[in-house]
């Protein structure tokens, strides 16, 4: 599990997460989740809009007004992701003066060709 700087735009409800010293090269979208990536196609940051509610959902319908208020307050952040086949599953750590939040994200990754293209 890495360490992860962050920054939380309550206006906005747009937390990001960011890997201190890594250099984004390029980014893809997922609806309100984007995620960053190193000139190595290596995990560097992920951005998500409407926070509250993206977070809320993926923790089924914990109460979206609480987790603002903790990302309000947040004081840590970890990440830690693995690959499993063509799918990124990335484990948010995230610690607030009032509790933790663990939303689990599971994404494609694709970084290596379908296990179909063997058979072709």
């Amino acid at each position: 599990m890495d360490k992860y700087n962050f920054s939380y735009d309550a206006d906005n409800d747009d937390l990001f997460l960011y890997k201190p010293k890594s250099v984004s090269k390029g980014s893809v979208e997922f609806g309100n989740v984007i995620l960053d990536f190193n000139n190595k196609k290596d995990f560097v940051g992920i951005q998500i809009m409407q926070a509250s509610k993206v977070i809320s959902e993926m923790l089924e319908g914990k109460d979206k007004t609480k987790i603002k208020s903790m990302l309000e307050q947040l004081k840590d952040s970890k990440i830690e992701t693995k690959i499993n086949g063509n799918i990124l599953i990335i484990k948010l750590f995230l610690v607030s003066e009032t509790g933790e939040l663990h939303p689990i994200l599971n994404l494609p990754h694709i970084k290596q060709a379908s296990p179909s293209l063997a058979y072709a």
